[in-house]
């Protein structure tokens, strides 16, 4: 889903996903986040998976408030924060599944992104078709 706020994409949450106390436990976050990632980025890099991957380079969390089993699914906003030549920043802001999009994000993130040629292990340039669908989510 688009909005001027960025893509949006639903996430269930698995009970393996929940720690002792109920709640969405921190580390499982991170998993939350690239599954949300993958239809965003599914229409720029869809057709090359084979020979361009995408490595993470950095991850930053910051959790504002408690996410539970009934607040799935999470709703994950996203959106180019960074485009440079080989690398990108995806920002993300994670809200539970009835909240409005404009409350305050229970997860605030940002992930680098960097581009590599698969076969011969080395950072790939970002094409023209993709720097152009990245910096059209540019907040």
């Amino acid at each position: 889903m688009t909005d001027r706020r960025g893509f949006t994409a639903p996430v269930h949450v698995r009970w393996s996903d929940i720690d002792m106390y109920q709640h969405i436990n921190h580390a499982t976050m991170v998993t939350i986040l690239e599954e949300a990632r993958i239809p965003f980025l599914r229409e720029p890099f869809g057709e090359e998976i084979t020979t361009i991957g995408l490595l993470i380079a950095e991850v930053n969390i910051s959790y504002k408030a408690q996410l539970l089993l009934v607040d799935s699914p999470l709703q994950v906003t996203m959106w180019t924060k960074r485009v440079r030549a080989v690398d990108f920043t995806v920002g993300y802001e994670v809200r539970s599944v009835g909240a409005p999009p404009d409350s305050k994000p229970a997860v605030i993130a940002d992930t680098q992104l960097a581009a590599v040629h698969i076969e011969e292990q080395r950072l790939q340039r970002l094409s023209g078709a993709q720097r152009e669908f990245l910096q059209r989510w540019t907040r």
